[in-house]
């Protein structure tokens, strides 16, 4: 970030605590921006009633208004204008900010969250639990964490129905842990941004994508790619909170406010919308030809058993980096995940 753009986003956020140092607080406009657009079903159907719930109980106090991505702030720098206040809700996947979120990749690993919704309760939960994992979000006043919708196979001219149909493909990843996974499964990966993968597929340069249903439609994937290997492999996390400056200053009726309208019930809320969206997705795409296969558990097994690998990996790794008690938190999150997963179910719905 340029010493001017730094400038800017602190006489920004001088202006904004400025307006909460009086006595009695005004109206405040807090401009908030994630990887979303405004369309988003979870924008539409959990963030915009948490807006007006928000306004109700701060007797319009505080209003909240979302902005999409790269409007006020570039998308990879969302962290930094949380922290800055130039986001005055700031939100973002935390492998858009590599290195920060370390021990945050627990919810990476395959198949421990079959829903956007359980793994929104995981992620959530391991991070009010384990002090360590907090400390990733020092920087910020965290509000709540959550997942993303489940990650499936997405192929051009060639159905996947078992583990021994990948072999020999090449598959576009948007992450390390998503290709780490692609590759263990057997297939070979290549790292394309999300906005660059119909282009790809279009020319022939992989034979498919792993990602959620979502971006299929977004992107338009789905006019390359004809088939979607329903897998639930893997999630992946995200963050939204304010800067530590402006919730210090905010007096505690807004800060009661916030608390009791994000947290577990926004986790909880953001991951069912994402779980309903790829199902409102799917029917989407089966209107316009697609084709789905849905692994059965003992197939589904076979990938799990695959990946496994992957557990040891990231645990060793994270011990090397110097953190302790790793082996106890994949422990946790999996007992998390046997909690939540009968009750939220798998994210994809027939």
């Amino acid at each position: 970030m340029s010493f001017l753009r730094k400038i800017v986003i602190m006489m920004i956020a001088g202006a904004l605590l400025a307006g909460l140092a009086g006595p009695s607080m005004a109206k405040m406009e807090l401009p908030m921006s994630t990887v979303y657009m405004n369309t988003h079903p979870t924008v539409v159907n959990a963030w915009t009633p948490w807006f007006a719930e928000m306004k109700k109980l701060t007797d319009g106090e505080i209003e909240i208004s979302y902005f999409n991505p790269n409007t006020l702030t570039p998308l990879n720098d969302h962290f930094e204008s949380t922290i800055s206040g130039m986001l005055g809700v700031g939100g973002n996947d935390m492998n858009r900010t590599p290195g920060k979120f370390p021990l945050c990749g627990v919810l990476d690993l395959p198949g421990l969250a079959p829903s956007a919704e359980c793994g929104s309760m995981i992620i959530n939960e391991l991070v009010q639990t384990h002090p360590e994992m907090k400390k990733e979000f020092s920087e910020i006043k965290l509000l709540w964490n959550w997942a993303s919708a489940t990650f499936q196979l997405h192929t051009t001219k060639k159905p996947v129905k078992t583990l021994e149909d990948l072999k020999g493909m090449k598959i576009i990843c948007w992450s390390r842990p998503t290709s780490d996974i692609i590759t263990t499964l057997g297939a070979s990966t290549v790292l394309i941004p999300p906005t660059d993968t119909y282009l790809a597929l279009e020319r022939g340069m992989a034979d498919g994508v792993f990602c959620p249903l979502a971006p299929v439609v977004s992107f338009k994937i789905n006019e390359a790619a004809k088939y979607s290997t329903i897998c639930d492999m893997m999630v992946t996390g995200f963050w939204a909170g304010v800067s530590n400056d402006l919730w210090n200053s905010l007096p505690d009726n807004i800060k009661a406010a916030f608390t009791k309208t994000t947290g577990e019930a926004m986790a909880k809320a953001s991951g069912k919308t994402l779980d309903e969206g790829a199902a409102g997705d799917s029917v989407k795409l089966k209107k316009k030809g697609h084709t789905f296969i849905v692994l059965s558990d003992a197939e589904r097994s076979k990938w799990l058993k695959a990946t496994k690998s992957l557990n040891e990996k990231w645990i060793k790794s994270m011990e090397d980096k110097g953190y302790k008690n790793v082996r106890a938190l994949v422990d946790d999150a999996y007992k998390l995940s046997a909690k939540y997963s009968p009750i939220t179910g798998r994210g994809f719905k027939e």
